[in-house]
């Protein structure tokens, strides 16, 4: 059962992942494609605040809230399923801590300039 519940965070985690990377391109490309949907206030401050979140947690050193709780699911197991080897695999990388606080400072400087370019709107 543990290892089910590490697998569907692991999950979630890359879920959040690929919606964070596909922000900082689809923002844009959107925009000038006038894809009205991208203009959406509360998708854009989702995706704002998660890449804030994440800039904040690199600089500080703090470990992903989802990392820690696929760490605490995982304890003790010794294989990995399928999903997990191939979806850590892509996850997480092995780098200095600066090199994502660099990477993610300049991911959530993208964001914001993109929200200046591009802003979004506040639905009734």
């Amino acid at each position: 059962m543990n290892s089910l519940i590490s697998d569907a965070v692991l999950v979630f985690h890359f879920i959040i992942i690929i919606f964070i990377t596909t922000g900082f391109f689809l923002v844009p490309i959107g925009y000038k494609m006038g894809w009205l949907w991208l203009s959406n206030f509360k998708l854009r401050s989702t995706h704002l605040g998660l890449i804030c979140f994440i800039s904040s947690e690199a600089i500080i050193g703090m470990t992903c809230p989802l990392t820690i709780i696929e760490n605490i699911f995982n304890e003790n197991q010794y294989s990995q399923s399928f999903i997990k080897f191939w979806i850590s695999k892509i996850i997480y990388w092995d780098f200095p801590t600066i090199f994502f606080i660099i990477l993610y400072s300049s991911c959530a400087s993208w964001t914001v300039l993109m929200w200046k370019i591009f802003p979004p709107r506040k639905l009734n």
